[in-house]
């Protein structure tokens, strides 16, 4: 594997061995950020600990695919999506309403040139 300065190409890593979490980023094409807030939700890869550093499986990742995917087809993400839509969908109609929307800011003067003579 090369590594330079930190850099990892996915080209590089070899998906039969055990992947460290960067590596695991890099391969699924995920932020850190994003792998931290999956973490967050009990929905990161199974992590196994060698001696302080956590390892995630080639197996490990198939079933962490398989769980999103079976996440992605649940009733309750299909149940979710229509809740935020609809939460958008009222916030935007609150917004619509307040006096200090867009729509409602009086237009500023414009300036007119002196005619020329």
């Amino acid at each position: 594997m090369v590594v330079r300065f930190g850099e990892i190409s996915p080209m590089d890593i070899d998906l039969r061995r055990s992947l460290t979490q960067q590596e695991f980023c890099w391969v699924e094409r995920i932020s850190r950020a994003k792998y931290f807030d999956l973490k967050k939700l009990g929905l990161n890869p199974d992590e196994i600990d060698i001696d302080g550093v956590l390892r995630i499986t080639p197996r490990a990742r198939e079933l962490w695919h398989e769980r999103m995917a079976e996440l992605a087809k649940s009733e309750a993400s299909r149940l979710e999506a229509e809740r935020r839509r609809a939460l958008a969908v009222a916030a935007g109609r609150a917004a619509a309403q307040s006096p200090n929307h867009v729509s409602r800011r009086p237009r500023p003067a414009q300036r007119r040139r002196p005619r020329r003579e």
